[in-house]
């Protein structure tokens, strides 16, 4: 898991690195993300989705192998949809989700379009009956004005988040938990978890903007639920 970490926090997500011109002020504002509600407890041995450069983990968003209680030879696989909308009101938030992975430098991948939605495919789908579908995307960009994750930071606890899958689906989340994280502090074994239970993590870039010390230093952590 070590090469994911170290990939992850050198590259800060890959979000909104390149950015629009701030003021002292501006920066100080976003600075301000407050904490509020929590994430849901995943326990200390969960399992994260660290493919290895050498030998990729599947992506379950095609297949997921699941035990079964009978002695027959034939295994039983859950199939998992992809995301392909994501839909937050709260927001104005309405685009596409892309899948994502890992790229040349070992770094997580985000829509070069900051107007889509990334969903980490060599972790698990949003529907999965566990562990965190991880959505990512930038906040902004010094060529392409504002991202689509640009107000994450507002959402608050109760908030809606659907996202719809490529069999029609629409699954409903609700938000339990807004964070802003330095970088060097993210929960990388909780925010990735393959296991515990299932939720949807949105991440962007947020925090104070330092032009001389990688742009921002915080990340938006953003966790909703499945809607009872």
């Amino acid at each position: 898991m070590a090469w994911i970490v170290m990939a992850v926090s050198a590259a800060a997500l890959v979000v909104g690195v390149a950015v629009i011109g701030w003021t002292q002020w501006q920066a100080f504002e976003e600075a301000n993300v407050a904490t509020v509600g929590s994430r849901p407890a995943v326990s200390a041995s969960a399992s994260v989705a660290s493919p290895s450069a050498s030998s990729p983990e599947p992506s379950p968003s095609v297949t997921r192998p699941a035990p079964t209680p009978s002695a027959t030879p034939t295994p039983m696989v859950t199939v998992y949809s992809v995301p392909r909308r994501v839909r937050i009101p709260a927001i104005d938030v309405a685009t596409r989700v892309v899948p994502v992975g890992i790229d040349e430098n070992e770094a997580l991948e985000v829509p070069e379009d900051v107007r889509l939605v990334g969903w980490y495919d060599l972790g698990v789908p949003p529907g999965a009956d566990r562990g965190s579908a991880v959505l990512v995307a930038h906040r902004d960009s010094r060529t392409q004005g504002n991202g689509v994750f640009y107000d994450l930071g507002r959402l608050d606890v109760g908030d809606s988040v659907t996202v719809r899958n490529d069999a029609g689906e629409d699954l409903r989340y609700s938000v339990v938990s807004r964070e802003s994280i330095r970088k060097k502090r993210l929960p990388y074994e909780e925010l990735f978890a393959i296991d515990g239970p299932p939720r949807l993590t949105l991440i962007s870039c947020g925090g104070y903007y330092d032009p001389n010390n990688g742009g921002y230093q915080d990340n938006v952590v953003v966790t909703a639920v499945p809607q009872a």
